[in-house]
């Protein structure tokens, strides 16, 4: 490319990249490329491929980069290039400004949930970059009760799930099957859940609930701690537990996570336990409100 040498790559194409990119229709991209932002000076991988037929790279240019994908036929001919501005920064994690209830009644254990890849394995995602797994456990820290081969047997499972705050409805999915412990279901992520509208740019979502539970629908509105469905083992979930995330649109693929800050919790964490009145959730911790029994 930098030597602008559309002959040399259409010789790397295969037949369908080449009937699709004469040479004379190449020349013209490459010349476009070079002077949208200069020449190529390096270039990385920036994706694991999902098989060994392609790629994607990260071009750093003179005046910028370009986000680059690449696929292979058989014969290790070119069969798909494709020139991506990159994406644009994340945005600063915000945290919620209005007063917030746990999701919950009682005292959860929180799995996953913290700033950091160590402690919550939702930190790339960008809707749940601050998302939390909160499961309960029994006094022998054990989430289930017995050998844990049905959900029936996990302490969370059918546990009521309520509003953090006073919102209004704006999806509602129920009807997803709930999976034997162990199995999971990645076609359905979230299974069976409820998002709701807090503010403009707040909004909360309930995810792997009970099917047919669901206490809610579309248009309704709920105050905080109204009960939207139960505890369930639906979509992407190994066990009985509770996805809770914030986020600052109705759609997961577009929206970007926000930290929520509750008001008077207790929490429990190496045998230290104490109120606290601005709280956000951290993998470890044993989070109740005062005085809500189970």
């Amino acid at each position: 490319m930098n030597a602008k040498d559309a002959p040399g790559m259409a010789s790397l194409f295969g037949d369908g990249m080449r009937e699709a990119f004469p040479v004379e229709k190449l020349t013209r991209i490459v010349d476009g490329l070079l002077e949208a932002k200069g020449r190529i000076e390096s270039s990385s991988r920036v994706e694991p491929p999902q098989d060994e037929n392609e790629g994607f790279y990260r071009f750093r240019t003179e005046r910028g980069e370009w986000r680059v994908e690449l696929h292979v036929d058989p014969s290790g001919k070119v069969s798909g290039l494709k020139f991506n501005e990159p994406p644009a920064p994340a945005p600063p994690v915000v945290t919620s400004t209005v007063s917030l209830g746990l999701p919950y009644r009682g005292q959860w254990l929180v799995h996953w949930g913290g700033d950091r890849r160590e402690v919550n394995a939702h930190v790339d995602n960008p809707s749940q970059r601050r998302a939390v797994d909160l499961v309960v456990v029994g006094p022998d820290g054990k989430t289930h009760r017995t050998d844990g081969r049905t959900n029936k047997d996990y302490h969370a499972y059918g546990r009521e799930v309520l509003a953090v705050a006073d919102g209004v409805v704006v999806a509602a999915v129920d009807g997803v099957q709930e999976n034997e412990p162990g199995e999971e279901n990645p076609y359905l992520v979230p299974g069976n859940m409820v998002i709701l509208k807090h503010t403009d740019h707040l909004y909360s979502l309930y995810a792997h609930l009970q099917p047919t539970k669901l206490r809610v629908k579309v248009g309704a509105r709920v105050k905080k701690a109204a009960v939207l469905g139960l505890c369930g083992n639906s979509g992407n979930s190994t066990e009985p537990h509770l996805h809770f995330q914030l986020q600052d649109g109705p759609r997961l693929e577009d929206s970007w996570g926000i930290e929520a800050v509750f008001d008077d919790v207790t929490v429990a964490h190496e045998k230290k336990t104490g109120r606290v009145m601005h709280y956000t959730f951290l993998k470890g911790d044993l989070v109740g409100n005062p005085g809500n029994a189970l």
